[in-house]
């Protein structure tokens, strides 16, 4: 039976049609698998440890303790920037292989200045289920990252294992991958000096060492507070509650700038070897006590007062140096965040007192 032209235009194309869908089909699911298999990782939640080392020596051993509650290298992390982590992780894609001209420039560069970086996740020997037993850590992922792609949208990314680096990108996040795998420890760390909620205070101590009669002390007394003048050990009968209530608001969440570093011999000769401007002590409900002492920084090290007012212009207006009880650097704290903080026994009394 001959078939019309017409039909065999419709059996051509419907013969085109079905091959394009079956190629389609075979190249979507080759990729697909390939891409999720080998590089990210299904279930970020299951991940227990990461470690980054970078080539100038840094190393940082980033360590789930519970949920949303991480340490880098012993030290409180900052949870946000290990979230963000964990989800590059959870969702980052191959976009395309490299160039095979330019496949040995790519793995030269990151043996040369790329992190490496392990992963580490739990499993169990048993899994059946709801049914997990015998919890073990092990290693699942080694990954070499390099820098950004040439359009500084990806990353050149090497798996453990495979022969060729790929460029590696979240779909539809607009920049590259690198900067979130800094071996440098700074960059984790956890930036609070207090945090509490708002029923674990018990007591908030100011004290001014070169002013003793303005130093004071908060002490929780039922549903409020108890003001006690610790020069007297007086305790106001009024005083203004609602700047007390700042004062403790600024308790709940208080964070420092950065770490200082390269302190020059002047401001220790000069700042640290006097008495500090304040210390803070907080004491919660667990009887555990937070101390941060506070001391003036020079603006410019190297300047030499002539007179009185020189001497008050070379000291830093915006930040001041802190040493944290929790903490064995010497931090930098910005004014306006200790604002409510920093204020004499008298600025909360009330007219009579």
């Amino acid at each position: 039976m001959r078939l019309s032209r017409k039909r065999k235009n419709w059996l051509i194309i419907s013969v085109c049609v079905v091959l394009c869908g079956v190629t389609a089909f075979i190249l979507l699911t080759r990729d697909g698998s390939t891409i999720e298999q080998n590089y990210h990782i299904e279930d970020a939640d299951t991940i227990s440890k990461v470690i980054i080392e970078d080539k100038d020596g840094s190393r940082l051993s980033l360590v789930k303790k519970a949920k949303n509650d991480w340490e880098v290298n012993g030290r409180p992390a900052n949870q946000t920037v290990v979230d963000e982590l964990l989800f590059t992780f959870e969702n980052m894609r191959i976009r395309e292989p490299i160039a095979r001209a330019a496949r040995n420039n790519i793995i030269k560069q990151l043996a040369s200045s790329g992190q490496k970086v392990q992963v580490y996740q739990d499993d169990y020997l048993v899994s059946l289920g709801f049914v997990k037993l015998f919890k073990k850590e092990r290693l699942t992922r080694v990954f070499y990252i390099g820098m950004e792609s040439q359009d500084n949208m990806g990353s050149y990314i090497m798996l453990k294992g495979e022969n060729d680096p790929c460029v590696v990108h979240i779909p539809g996040f607009k920049g590259n991958l690198s900067t979130r795998f800094s071996a440098v420890e700074d960059n984790w760390r956890s930036h609070a000096v207090f945090k509490y909620g708002k029923d674990d205070i018990v007591s908030v101590k100011v004290e001014i060492p070169n002013d003793k009669k303005e130093s004071f002390e908060l002490e929780k007394n039922g549903d409020g507070f108890d003001f006690r003048l610790l020069e007297s050990n007086r305790k106001l009968t009024e005083f203004d509650t609602v700047k007390v209530v700042a004062l403790l608001s600024s308790c709940f969440e208080l964070n420092y700038e950065s770490v200082a570093k390269n302190i020059s011999d002047i401001e220790k000769d000069t700042i640290f070897s006097k008495a500090p401007a304040f210390v803070f002590t907080i004491k919660d409900k667990n009887g555990k006590e937070n101390k941060l002492t506070t001391y003036s920084k020079l603006y410019d090290p190297t300047s030499i007062a002539e007179n009185d007012e020189d001497f008050y212009n070379i000291f830093d207006v915006n930040r001041c140096y802190g040493i944290h009880s929790q903490n064995k650097d010497t931090l930098i704290l910005q004014f306006f965040v200790l604002d409510n903080l920093m204020n004499p026994a008298s600025y909360y009394f009330k007219s009579g007192n």
